[in-house]
Order: C-alpha cells, then sequence, then structure tokens
C-alpha cells in the first residue's frame, strides 16, 4: 500500500504526520518506508537522514538510481531521503513524456518489500505531488482548524481529482485528518464545525482520531527517534496509532471508509 500526505500549505504537520504513521506501521511490526519529497527535507531531518550525495528522491524520479540503492536505515526508521534538487523538477521534467509516472515507476520493484510506502511531499501542487499521487493508492490529508483550511482542502483536492481523472483512477481520499487539536479553544471548535460540514458536502472522509499536541513529539524529531520508540505513551503517538487503526492502515489494503 502506497500512502500519500498532501497538503495545499505547510505548517499543519503533514511531515510529521507521514512519519509518525510510517514509524508507527514499523512499531506494530509492519515494513514501512518513508519517501522524502521535500527539497526542504524536513522529513530526512527528523530520521537523521545523511546527505550521501546520490541525490535521494530526486534520483530515484529522474532514474539516476534505483530505490534499493537509495534506502537509509536510521533508528527512527527506513527512509529515502529528500534533496533541495526537487525543487528544481518542475523544470527539469517540463518536457519528457510520461513525466507523472517516475516516482511510481521508481518504487515498482521495491513496492513488494514493504507493507507499506509513506511518500511526504512538499507543502504546494507542484510536479512531486503529482508523482506521489500518481504513485498512491491513499492519501491523507492533513489539516488543521483555522481560517485557511476550507480553501486548502479545496486546492488539494482539486489537484487530486485532476490526478484521478489523467493519471491514477484508482486513488482515493483516506481521510481528512485535523492535527495539532486543541479542544479547549473556542476557534478549534468553530472551525472544526465548518471542516465537518464542508467534508460532508464534499464526500470526504473526516477521521474521528485528531491529532493532539504534546512536547515529546518535538523531543522525538529533535533527537532523530522513533516516536513509539521515545515515548509510545504520549498523547500524539496515541493517536496516530488510533488514526491508523480507524484507516486500518495495518491492513495490507486499508478499506475504503463511508
Amino acid at each position: 500500500m502506497i500512502i500519500t500526505i498532501a497538503a495545499q500549505k505547510g505548517g499543519v504537520s503533514k511531515t510529521t504526520t507521514a512519519a509518525a504513521i510510517a514509524q508507527a506501521l514499523a512499531y506494530m511490526g509492519k515494513r514501512s518506508l518513508l519517501i522524502d519529497g521535500d527539497g526542504q527535507r524536513s522529513a530526512s531531518l527528523i530520521y537523521g537522514a545523511e546527505d550521501n550525495g546520490k541525490g535521494g528522491t530526486y534520483s530515484l524520479i529522474t532514474g539516476k538510481e534505483k530505490a534499493a540503492d537509495l534506502i537509509q536505515k536510521t533508528p527512527a526508521g527506513e527512509i529515502i531521503p529528500g534533496s533541495p534538487l526537487l525543487d528544481h523538477l518542475d523544470i527539469e521534467l517540463a518536457s519528457k513524456p510520461g513525466r507523472d509516472s517516475f516516482l511510481k515507476n521508481g518504487i515498482e520493484p521495491i513496492r513488494k518489500d514493504y507493507h507499506s510506502i509513506v511518500i511526504d511531499t512538499a507543502p504546494g501542487l507542484g510536479t512531486v505531488l503529482i508523482q506521489a499521487l500518481t504513485a498512491a493508492d491513499i492519501v491523507i490529508i492533513p489539516l488543521l482548524c483555522d481560517p485557511q483550511a476550507l480553501q486548502g482542502l479545496h486546492q488539494v483536492t482539486e489537484t487530486i481529482e485532476e490526478v484521478k481523472k489523467y493519471c491514477n483512477p484508482a486513488l482515493r481520499i483516506a481521510a481528512v485528518v485535523i492535527t495539532r487539536y486543541q479542544a479547549r479553544a473556542t476557534l478549534t471548535r468553530q472551525y472544526e464545525q465548518l471542516i465537518e460540514e464542508q467534508c460532508h458536502e464534499m464526500e470526504i472522509y473526516l477521521a474521528k482520531t485528531k491529532i493532539r499536541q504534546a512536547i515529546a513529539l518535538q523531543e522525538a524529531q529533535a533527537c532523530r527517534a522513533n516516536l513509539y520508540e521515545y515515548n509510545p505513551k504520549c498523547n500524539p503517538a496515541a493517536d496516530y496509532m488510533a488514526l491508523c487503526n480507524e484507516l486500518k492502515l495495518f491492513n495490507k489494503t486499508a478499506r475504503r471508509r463511508k
């Protein structure tokens, strides 16, 4: 199963969600791989991945390296690291036929080796996101309860629908998930209701599980540690584990939610 984490804007815990889901799967005995598709290499830094000169995900997409040769095993988990060169792909691949499937083709030789491959993407709607959506079975959309949430949701879902139409008809949105959740905040409750209404109108599943904040999450990332080995009982660890169970990600094929 290939899971893409997508968001139109930054600061919504997209990379945190990608890493935590990959680590939750590994903690439950499922071999998982995280692919860092962001030129800022945030997931790579969380995992403590080295910049070994091979180009990471950039080289995977451009066919300069095989996926198996790019995988790094770190204390936080297995990862294909990102590269600043990813930021140049919009121009580099613009005239190449079949460009939307380059990442999918690069992953294919290792797909059978993993229960799940989780792809982190850069904020925005660029080439790497299209690549990641074309490769994916499901997509998870993290959102904050804030004024920009609905605009970001509309923009990323429009891109997903375009990819479904032209590149990957089987792609589906597994869920929208609310992150950095603060239940006691009045604005949180107001925007949460708006998100619920919008997801219902758009027929998108809104996860019942909400991801709470806790300092243990930042501590684990600072230590380059697997969250579930660092503090499996902290609120975010419990929440991401609950999200995986809710979306049935521990199954080989996640079932469609109604």
